[in-house]
């Protein structure tokens, strides 16, 4: 079943080129998309909604480190071969020919997904569209199986719960972070307004 839905998706490969272009410019831009949503999330909110949006970007770098750090000792101790690796298949981007499960696109991608469901943000149900788009582009560009992109949703899924249950043990270090950037924005006048002003208070 992993390899006939992974065939059927790799299969509509090299027939429509803006189908492929899409595919490769959505698998490629993820780790730029990230980092833009990151910036968004921790800049563009209101006072109101600045604390809540400032957290939720360090739960997900949390999410991240964790969901990322799993991953490479599964990595270490399990190797897959990837699809290109085993099969003919429509390789339409380069990769190294390291294990396949689990796909770390896609724990970058449902890290940011889960933490913003989880938070209820405004953004949650986007990104999660953005996030199953990521991970049907690896299958379609030739680099990952489905168990790979569901693998990595449920290993983000996992270590989103974990962050979110224990954020009450993580907030010493969460305001060490606060401290350290209010320290940096004083020096820089356009920064300043977007420091966290409450340090006191958990969220």
């Amino acid at each position: 079943m992993n390899y006939g839905i992974f065939h059927w998706i790799n299969d509509l490969a090299s027939r429509y080129p803006f189908l492929d272009k899409g595919m490769i410019f959505i698998t490629d831009s993820v780790p730029y998309v990230v980092i833009v949503f990151m910036l968004f999330l921790w800049f563009t909110a209101n006072k109101e909604k600045r604390a809540e949006k400032q957290y939720t970007a360090i739960y997900i770098v949390f999410t991240c480190l964790l969901g990322l750090g799993l991953n490479a000792l599964i990595h270490f101790v399990y190797y897959h071969p990837r699809p290109f690796i085993t099969y003919d298949v429509h390789q339409l981007v380069p990769h190294a020919d390291d294990s396949s499960f689990v796909s770390d696109h896609s724990v970058l991608v449902f890290a940011l997904a889960w933490t913003l469901l989880l938070r209820k943000d405004s953004w949650k149900y986007p990104v999660l569209v953005w996030a199953i788009l990521v991970g049907i582009s690896r299958i379609f560009v030739g680099v990952h199986y489905p168990a790979d992109v569901i693998g990595g949703a449920l290993l983000s899924f996992g270590s989103s719960l974990v962050i979110i249950k224990f954020s009450k043990i993580l907030e010493p270090v969460v305001q060490v972070l606060f401290i350290i950037y209010n320290k940096l924005t004083k020096h820089i006048p356009f920064l300043a307004k977007f420091g966290h002003k409450d340090l006191s208070q958990g969220n």
